[in-house]
C-alpha cells in the first residue's frame, strides 16, 4: 500500500509538549499509557520551544519529587505552587504579587458573580463571569463548573445533600483532582538521584506532570469520573498544590473560592447547562477555558 503523504503521527510523549492537543482536552489516555509503559520520559521540548526535560508521570513518583526540595528545586515559573527556595527568592505564587492582590479576596464576591449569569440566556463564565479574577483561579472555578456540568446527576445528589458538610469538603477536592489547574511544575535536579528507574543527573530539569499523577489509576480507581465523595474515606492526597511544606500558598485561596462557588450553584434554582461547545486554552501548562458557555435553566 502507497504511503501516503503528510504528517507523521506524534508519539504519546511528543503529543504532552504540544499546545495545540489542549485545545481538545488533557490526553488522558496517552497519559494512561505513558505511566504504564515509561513513566519517566524525555521530552525534548522542541514542540514547546523550551528545553528538554525529564517528564515525571507517576503519584508516587511526583509526590516523591514535590517532597524532597533538597532534590528538586523549584523553578519561578508563575505556577502556584509554593516558594521557590529559602534564599528569599519570589514565591511561585501569582496571588502573592501586588498586582493580583487587589484582585483576590478571601470572602469571595460569588453572589456577585452569578448575578452576571442571566437566567436562560447564554453567558461565558470564563470571558464575562469569573473575568476578573486572576487566570489560575479563573481555570480552577470553571473546572470545578465544568465537573458538575459533565456530571449532572452528581450535581443533583450534592444538592440534595448539600447540608452535609464533610461531603461538601470532599466534592471540592474531587474538582480540584478532577480538574487540575496547573497540570505540570518544573524543578531542576540539584544531585543525582533515581526517579521511576531512571538515573537523573544534577542540572537536568524535570516536569513533574500533576494532572497526570491526579489521574493515576492505581491510586484513584476510574479517575475520569467525578466523584464527590471520593475524599470521604480516606482517599490519599491529590497533588493539586503539590505536597509537602512547599506546597502551593494559594491552596487554601482555591479551597474558600471553589467551596465558595459550590455552595452558591447549588443553593440558586434551576440548574446550569452547557450553551455551545467551550473552548480550551492552547497551553500545555494552564488547564483552563477561552470560552465556557453555560445557560442557566429555570
Amino acid at each position: 500500500m502507497p504511503r501516503r503523504r503528510g504528517a507523521m503521527p506524534m508519539s504519546d510523549a511528543g503529543v504532552l509538549d504540544c499546545a495545540d492537543t489542549y485545545a481538545r482536552g488533557v490526553p488522558h489516555d496517552r497519559l494512561e499509557r505513558l505511566r504504564a509503559r515509561t513513566p519517566v520520559v524525555w521530552l525534548d521540548g522542541r514542540t514547546a520551544g523550551r528545553p528538554g526535560a525529564w517528564a515525571v508521570l507517576r503519584h508516587a513518583d511526583v509526590q516523591h519529587a514535590l517532597a524532597h526540595p533538597e532534590l528538586f528545586s523549584p523553578e519561578v515559573d508563575g505556577v502556584l505552587h509554593g516558594p521557590a527556595s529559602g534564599d528569599g527568592a519570589p514565591p511561585e505564587d501569582p496571588a502573592s504579587n501586588a498586582a493580583d492582590a487587589a484582585l483576590i479576596d478571601m470572602d469571595p464576591p460569588v453572589q456577585a458573580m452569578l448575578a452576571r449569569i442571566p437566567p436562560r440566556e447564554p453567558v461565558d463564565f470564563a470571558g464575562q463571569v469569573a473575568c476578573d479574577l486572576p487566570q489560575t483561579l479563573r481555570n480552577t472555578l470553571a473546572g470545578g463548573l465544568y465537573a458538575l456540568l459533565r456530571h449532572p446527576a452528581e450535581y443533583i445528589r450534592l444538592r440534595e445533600e448539600q447540608q452535609d458538610e464533610w461531603l461538601m469538603d470532599s466534592a471540592v477536592e474531587e474538582m480540584l483532582r478532577w480538574w487540575t489547574p496547573v497540570l505540570h511544575v518544573w524543578r531542576t535536579v540539584q544531585r543525582a538521584t533515581v526517579v521511576g528507574g531512571v538515573p537523573l543527573l544534577a542540572g537536568e530539569h524535570v516536569t513533574l506532570w500533576l494532572v497526570s499523577a491526579n489521574h493515576d489509576d492505581e491510586v484513584f480507581p476510574d479517575p475520569g469520573q467525578f466523584v464527590p465523595g471520593r475524599f470521604l474515606h480516606g482517599a490519599p492526597a491529590h497533588l493539586c498544590f503539590g505536597f509537602g511544606h512547599r506546597a502551593c500558598l494559594g491552596a487554601r485561596l482555591a479551597r474558600v473560592h471553589l467551596r465558595a462557588l459550590l455552595v452558591a450553584l447549588l443553593e440558586r434554582p434551576g440548574l446550569p447547562r452547557l450553551a455551545g461547545e467551550p473552548v480550551m486554552l492552547r497551553s500545555s501548562a494552564r488547564h483552563g477555558f477561552a470560552h465556557l458557555p453555560i445557560r442557566w435553566t429555570a
